[in-house]
């Protein structure tokens, strides 16, 4: 449990400080796939804590501001949903080329989700909670490249993950 728990604790400051490394590139973060990678290394519920935390304290440590209450929340949601989903992703992987392959998809389907949650976020900060479609139609050209930036991150990370826990051959 101790040695979960400095895991865990050493993977939120990652988050957090991949996050504010990147804070000057519009929608390239480092948070998404921190929190994917640590529900592979901790399993679901660890992921999710890793996720929660890492997007809560970067959304109130924001140096432009932290956000509104309920895209706040939607943060803290999809990056926990993000954080959750590595435990089915490390599942699946069976080669270098799948894992990448797999994390990219997660990547791309995961991120997609999470900026419709924090689009959706606006519009109820907004007051629109009952018409969301024109806020999340306005943030289709920067979800794209998060989109795509994740996919990219995802992939990279994902097969260099799988090479790093593979058994060495040259051990006996």
């Amino acid at each position: 449990m101790k040695s979960n728990l400095a895991v865990t604790a050493v993977l939120v400051a990652l988050g957090v400080t991949l996050g504010l490394l990147f804070v000057a590139v519009p929608n390239v973060e480092g948070i998404s796939a921190v929190s994917f990678f640590s529900g592979a290394i901790l399993a679901a519920g660890g992921g999710a804590l890793v996720g929660a935390v890492s997007m809560g304290l970067f959304s109130i440590l924001n140096p432009l501001g932290p956000a509104a209450f309920p895209v706040f929340l939607a943060q803290v949601l999809g990056m926990a949903i993000m954080g959750c989903s590595g435990a089915l992703w490390v599942k699946q992987v069976r080669s270098p080329g799948r894992a990448a392959l797999l994390a990219g998809i997660f990547g791309g389907v995961l991120t997609f989700l999470y900026d419709v949650l924090t689009n959706y976020g606006f519009a109820v900060t907004m007051g629109r909670w009952g018409d969301p479609l024109p806020f999340i139609a306005a943030g289709i050209p920067l979800s794209a490249m998060h989109i795509v930036s994740n996919v990219l991150i995802f992939a990279g990370v994902g097969a260099f993950i799988f090479l790093r826990q593979r058994p060495r051959r040259d051990a006996a």
